[in-house]
């Protein structure tokens, strides 16, 4: 059987991986490129391939039509907004996601991005590379209230952390009960958390139902000068209801970790606003994590 690898990270730092799927007599195909592969290349690669694992690729139902194949995809992560769940369902292809892997690298990348937020460490960072010796005021965490929308194992994780700081934590997730979380987290509405959060901190998937969550009247509802963090997904965030946060200052501060291309030049430019390209998950730990997780995934389907 075959198996088709597209993240890079496999050729760079997987490669023992590689090797011991092929002793088990899998014929590996894996990304050697540097880059990306194109739609048009996986039109090829995937005709053949039993299993897929895949980054952030475009596995829709144009790619998946050409997969004959296929049996399992296995998500490099655990977003799955760039695979085509509904194609694989009723086709009987099986979709996983290496769970976990990834967790305690975003939810410490979120923590590291509340309190430089809040710190305005960005911004003094900024200035003393230009030479500017200027002091600015910023804000404890302790006593400050954490929203966290989204509680599964990063939220989770970030709630933790946060305790630690002493901040009152409380939470939305339509899918958690308050015992299924500890007893620091607080378990309220939509719309009690985005009104009594000073920091505001998004794990949520990117669904239909979650998809621009915070737009303009999200952010109205929004203590001003509360700090926004997003470490999930760009299109939870209506941009341009963001722009004109941070410009008329309802908003203090803004911290995402997206990949570039989600945002206008105008928000990346704001003094207000930080972005880093969708690296919060980018650490060896957990590389090695989701490298496993990933592959397990893909054998328990083969060799069920």
């Amino acid at each position: 059987m075959k198996i088709l690898i597209t993240p890079r990270p496999f050729y760079e730092k997987g490669l023992d991986i590689v090797s011991d799927l092929r002793k088990k007599g899998y014929e590996v195909l894996v990304n050697d490129t540097g880059k990306r592969y194109s739609k048009e290349q996986l039109f090829e690669l995937v005709q053949d391939a039993d299993a897929i694992l895949t980054g952030n690729d475009p596995i829709d139902a144009e790619v998946l039509s050409r997969a004959n194949h296929l049996k399992v995809i296995s998500k490099y992560g655990v977003g799955l907004d760039n695979i085509d769940i509904d194609y694989c369902e009723k086709h009987g292809i099986v979709v996983r996601k290496a769970l976990g892997a990834n967790s305690i690298s975003v939810a410490e990348s979120a923590m590291m991005m509340i309190l430089t937020s809040l710190r305005k460490y960005y911004v003094l960072c900024h200035n003393s590379k230009q030479n500017i010796e200027k002091r600015i005021m910023g804000h404890e965490a302790k006593g400050k209230t954490l929203g966290i929308l989204g509680l599964g194992a990063i939220g989770k994780n970030v709630a933790r952390y946060a305790h630690a700081f002493e901040m009152n934590v409380v939470g939305y997730d339509p899918y958690v009960r308050q015992d299924q979380v500890e007893s620091y987290i607080s378990l309220k509405s939509f719309e009690e958390v985005i009104k009594e959060s000073d920091v505001l901190t998004l794990h949520l998937p990117l669904l239909e139902s979650t998809h621009n969550i915070i737009n303009a009247e999200a952010i109205k509802m929004m203590k001003d000068n509360a700090i926004l963090v997003n470490t999930a997904r760009g299109g939870l965030i209506d941009s341009q209801a963001l722009l004109d946060a941070l410009k008329e200052g309802k908003l203090s501060f803004v911290s995402e970790d997206v990949e570039l291309k989600e945002r206008p030049e105008e928000l990346i430019q704001m003094e207000n606003y930080n972005i880093t390209p969708h690296a919060a998950s980018f650490t060896i730990e957990s590389d090695q994590n989701t490298m496993h997780i990933a592959v397990e995934n893909i054998l328990n389907e083969l060799e069920g």
